[in-house]
């Protein structure tokens, strides 16, 4: 449990229980006579829909953003959007449900168990049997993503759409060229890359300051390792029943591979406290060579190129370990929309809403937000949508934001053009892969325990497995550790999901 990949998770949403009493009583009309309203690409004047949703980036879209004119072009829709930044979002949001002013689509960051109550108790339309209806939303939506998010084999909200690739090793190419070797494909051949670009001078400036491995205080490479190792992901299936992955031997094997690089001083001493953003610092400042994480994070390194034009990276998905190539599979979501009964009176409503979804997932609809607008953030040459620099900084700037956002689909279904090479790199490397993923088989199951006790059960592995590395902990005090996790919740936490398993037909 101590590795759920949940990227998008914030504070715990603290709902009133004015709002979930509210939710008891907030049941909202439903126009059974209503049928399916036009799609919101056909109706004569444009549907208003009011939004909540996050910021992130300072600066948010105008309401004249032209990108957001161009969606409520195409779906024939009126977009207001309140944008809140991702550090008050919580507070505001409760705020406004307190208020009674909630608009008709809002943005969940995360579920606690004040939202599964109100869920449950009707404050939120359940959607599941309108899907049928509205064939671009299913064609898009990953049909395991949605059994995951869904909440007692129903369905209450549509979810934006992410890569289930969210593990890969983002290395120095040119350092691997200039010591002669060639891109890791094992765990031995990762670990002497590793090795090697700390003690034999990869950047060849006769100096010993480089360092193979940069890591970061949540141990964002755990699970990438974790499966090479033969790990589960969050849980294993043995003799039929649930069991979290922490108990496994591949889960040991893996901190123990990390505890030698630690030991030996092959990656980062301050990782316990080291963030993302220092780790990218560093690495584009030449001195890690090394590090894990998404695919996509290659992207992030601009600054590496300006410090050294001649620099290289490369990145992969691909480890043979003990069961072959094998990656965790990511949650394939990051937050999900709803829609309150209280301001979507109507299943007309609720249709139109729907439509404008369907719609926003159609090839012409993709085409923006992967591309942006035609001559200002793309060119088209010989048929196929191109970038200039300015164009890319551009896209970057006005339409990433939008995509990340408003975006339920993948992405795949936009036209295919000249993309950057860094993100070729990445969708190359998570597309190698996209066949040998393992998924989490509770996923789709909900616990009480867990919702009201993951804070406490994270601490008590994550602290353990910090000083287990940094070789403060044996063996011994790691099984102390597990015991304490399990008479916290834990063991409560495994029968909730397993009682849920034993019951699941689809399992």
């Amino acid at each position: 449990m101590a590795n759920q990949k949940n990227r998008w998770r914030k504070p715990a949403l603290a709902l009133t229980a004015a709002s979930v009493m509210l939710a008891a009583g907030c049941s909202g009309g439903t126009d059974s006579k209503a049928g399916q309203a036009p799609a919101a690409g056909k109706s004569q004047e444009p549907f208003k829909i009011t939004m909540m949703n996050q910021s992130i980036v300072a600066e948010p879209p105008r309401p004249d953003d032209p990108v957001i004119a161009a969606i409520e072009k195409y779906s024939n829709t009126k977009l207001e959007i309140q944008w809140v930044p991702g550090t008050t979002y919580t507070d505001k949001l409760n705020a406004t449900i307190a208020s009674g002013t909630l608009p008709m689509v809002v943005l969940l960051q995360d579920r606690p168990q004040t939202v599964i109550n109100a869920m449950r108790s009707g404050y939120f339309w359940e959607i599941g049997p309108y899907l049928k209806d509205y064939p671009n939303l299913e064609r898009s939506l990953n049909k395991q993503v949605l059994k995951n998010v869904s909440l007692d084999g129903k369905l209450y909200s549509i979810f934006r759409s992410r890569a289930l690739v969210g593990n890969g090793v983002i290395y120095r190419k040119d350092w691997l060229d200039a010591l002669g070797m060639k891109a890791p494909t094992t765990i031995d051949e990762l670990y002497n890359t590793i090795k090697a670009f700390t003690q034999n001078d990869p950047d060849k400036n006769g100096k010993n300051d480089t360092v193979g491995f940069a890591e970061e205080m949540s141990i964002r490479g755990f699970n990438f390792l974790l499966a090479a190792f033969g790990g589960g992901n969050m849980w294993d299936v043995k003799d039929g029943k649930l069991q979290s992955t922490l108990f496994s031997q591949a889960y040991l094997d893996t901190m123990n591979f990390y505890r030698k690089l630690y030991q030996e001083k092959l990656m980062n001493q301050d990782f316990a406290l080291a963030t993302r953003p220092q780790n990218i610092d560093n690495m584009d400042k030449g001195q890690y060579g090394l590090r894990m994480g998404d695919p996509d994070q290659i992207t992030r390194h601009s600054q590496l190129y300006k410090v050294n034009p001649k620099a290289e990276l490369e990145v992969t998905a691909s480890l043979n370990g003990k069961n072959g190539v094998k990656v965790l599979m990511d949650p394939g979501y990051t937050g999900e929309f709803v829609f309150p009964k209280s301001s979507v009176k109507t299943e007309a409503q609720l249709r139109q809403i729907l439509a404008f979804f369907d719609k926003i997932s159609e090839d012409g609809a993709q085409n923006i937000f992967e591309w942006g607008l035609e001559g200002v953030h793309y060119t088209m040459q010989n048929g196929k949508p191109t970038r200039t620099p300015e164009q890319l900084d551009k896209y970057n700037t006005e339409v990433v934001q939008l995509e990340q956002t408003l975006q339920v689909s993948d992405g795949s279904r936009a036209m295919a053009g000249d993309v950057e090479p860094n993100v070729k790199k990445y969708k190359d490397a998570k597309k190698a892969v996209e066949g040998n993923l393992i998924a989490n088989p509770a996923a789709a199951y909900t616990s009480d325990t867990w919702n009201q006790k993951s804070a406490e059960l994270n601490k008590i592995v994550n602290d353990a497995r910090i000083k287990y590395i940094m070789g403060e902990l044996d063996e011994a005090g790691w099984k102390r550790a597990l015991d304490s996790w399990s008479k916290a919740g834990g063991d409560k936490v495994t029968q909730e999901f397993n009682d849920q398993y034993a019951k699941d037909p689809n399992k």
